[in-house]
């Protein structure tokens, strides 16, 4: 297996190979995202703590393209600070020891994509995880 600053620059160049597709590019900006935001690119198995401490340095909110090594997907998503959850809406904690690859693949299995997780960004106590798909066809 390749060591890991190999495989962190692998998933930049990914992120940034996505980000040069013009479709993809359209999806970003339907979800908000203007020309020269930053892109976090992480590997699925860096931390959430690694993850969040590379986005608190960006203003909110932040993507994220998930990098798989293994099998070479990619996947984006966008935090942001959450507002005061919907009526009877349930909420999960979520450790910043699990995996981004873990949260990710947990929230895409989930109905109703929103979970409490134990970081704060800035004063926002929770955040809001919306997934997005990204995909070239």
């Amino acid at each position: 297996m390749a060591d890991e600053r190999t495989l962190r620059r692998k998933a930049a160049f990914e992120v940034a190979k996505r980000l040069a597709d013009p479709e993809i590019r359209r999806q970003f900006a339907a979800h908000g995202h203007r020309s020269g935001d930053t892109v976090v690119a992480a590997l699925e198995s860096d931390t959430i703590d690694d993850v969040y401490a590379k986005m608190r340095r960006q203003s909110p909110p932040v993507t994220v393209g998930i990098y798989w090594p293994e099998t070479g997907r990619l996947e984006f998503t966008t935090f942001e600070p959450d507002q005061a959850p919907s009526v009877g809406q349930t909420r999960e904690g979520i450790g910043g020891a699990a995996t981004i690859g873990m949260l990710f693949d947990h929230v895409s299995n989930q109905q109703g994509n929103t979970l409490r997780l134990n970081l704060a960004w800035g004063a926002a106590a929770s955040m809001h995880v919306e997934r997005f798909t990204a995909s070239l066809t």
